[in-house]
């Protein structure tokens, strides 16, 4: 199990270099947040115009990584797109090397009209909070762990094991190939690594788990005829299918087929660190209507819904899909129409879910820990509290390559991808305390 911080003195030293540079850590976080590193890869970008402003962000990260004594690399898979990564050497010892890591992508951010903090992209600073859009998710995270390792070189701290820090673009669309994968392929690896994923619901909460992730799409096809022959396509007598199939009726029995097995999942899919009823099959897009005509005096010829699934952490990601295949099959076999023109499922993603088990049990500890004691008498004061993150992250990517992966980070999902997004400084300021904690625990400061 992970050891309590190494003297109380130098521990308290890091603190006050913390301490000390908050004001400059919030400037900084308004800095980033205010440069509109929206993913080019999202749907709806137009990628060359886009394109460049992550880049941008790892840029102003990589200098904090210097100016805190750390060799500086610097890549792109695609050009614009630049990943940063700081490694501070140790001395050699009993110290284990540690990942700090965080994405500087952000999604798009919706309605600007709809705002009414400001501009998405305004970094506005409050008495509590600093709003835009990437506050949460996750540029207050990135900004901490930087600061963080800033304050430990600040206070003259040398450690034993390595400190990697890392910039990486792609997050947000799963793009890990442009990202966290190729600092992997770069031989960045560690004992552990803490991602700053934002922890809320749960206040600056310990990750030790997420769930996985499936995108998939069901269509349903019909049979168009004019309108006012509906009566002859659903009345006992008329003509039935041999007129026409309004495809958005059959559809309905699937998207109802689908919402009866997901209410199932609520007692038959759980996990002791999510909350009941947390895994869904969320229906997020639907489209149908008549061919090259969206109006309502045509039977539809096709309905197609798009669904993002959450499936627990333990779970067989093919096995979940069979489950919801064997649903739409079996509801297709109560319908004439559905029965001779089945559905077609089409599966676009699969984001692994992170559960590195007991390879994580040390770094959940230590993370603990180093939360107790940063946080002092603060609001945030006492054990963190250990729970499942509700969304994906890089931890998968990184877990999956040998290095056991958690989150710990300041922000809200609740307000990520939101209108508004936001996040309370005294997070952000608790969570560089953590950090800068940890590493001086994990890493072990050497002894001269």
């Amino acid at each position: 199990m992970s050891r309590q911080p190494t003297g109380r003195t130098q521990l308290n030293a890091v603190f006050d270099a913390v301490d000390a540079l908050r004001d400059d850590m919030v400037s900084v976080l308004s800095d980033v947040i205010a440069i509109p590193s929206v993913n080019p890869k999202y749907p709806g970008q137009v990628y060359d115009a886009v394109v460049g402003e992550e880049g941008r962000v790892s840029e102003v990260l990589a200098e904090i990584y210097q100016d805190a004594g750390a060799d500086v690399e610097k890549w792109a898979v695609e050009p614009g797109r630049t990943n940063a990564v700081g490694t501070i050497f140790g001395s050699g010892g009993p110290g284990r090397s540690l990942i700090f890591n965080g994405h500087v992508d952000v999604v798009p951010p919706g309605n600007s009209d709809r705002w009414e903090s400001g501009p998405p992209f305004s970094g506005r600073i409050d008495d509590d909070r600093i709003w835009g859009r990437g506050a949460s998710d996750m540029k207050a995270g990135l900004v901490a762990q930087a600061f963080a390792v800033k304050a430990l070189a600040r206070a003259g701290v040398r450690l034993q094991g390595d400190l990697i820090i890392q910039a990486v673009v792609g997050e947000e669309v799963m793009d890990h190939e442009c990202g966290i994968s190729s600092t992997l392929e770069r031989g960045y690896r560690a004992d552990a690594a803490v991602v700053a994923e934002p922890s809320g619901p749960t206040r600056l909460g310990v990750i030790p788990v997420s769930p996985g992730l499936l995108w998939f799409s069901v269509t349903v096809g019909g049979k168009t005829t004019h309108s006012s022959m509906r009566g002859q396509t659903i009345r006992a007598g008329g003509g039935g299918s041999s007129v026409g199939v309004n495809a958005i009726d059959k559809g309905f029995l699937v998207y109802q087929a689908i919402q009866r097995l997901e209410e199932e999942w609520a007692f038959t899919k759980t996990h002791p660190l999510f909350a009941p009823g947390h895994f869904t099959i969320h229906p997020g897009v639907v489209a149908g209507g008549p061919h090259g005509v969206q109006v309502p005096f045509f039977l539809s010829e096709s309905m197609t819904t798009e669904y993002c699934v959450w499936y627990p952490p333990q779970d067989d990601p093919e096995d979940v899909k069979r489950e919801i295949e064997a649903q739409i099959a079996a509801i297709a076999q109560t319908d004439g129409w559905l029965r001779d023109h089945p559905p077609t499922v089409a599966w676009k993603l699969n984001w692994p879910a992170n559960d590195p088990g007991e390879a994580a049990v040390d770094i959940t500890a230590a993370v603990s820990a180093a939360h107790v004691a940063a946080a002092g008498d603060t609001p945030y004061a006492g054990p963190a509290t250990v729970t499942g993150f509700c969304a994906v992250e890089d931890c998968s990517f990184l877990t999956r390559a040998g290095v056991p992966a958690i989150s710990y980070g300041p922000g809200d999902l609740r307000v990520s991808h939101a209108d508004d997004e936001y996040c309370l400084l005294d997070e952000v300021h608790t969570a560089a305390r953590t950090y800068a904690a940890l590493a001086l625990d994990w890493c072990a400061p050497a002894t001269s």
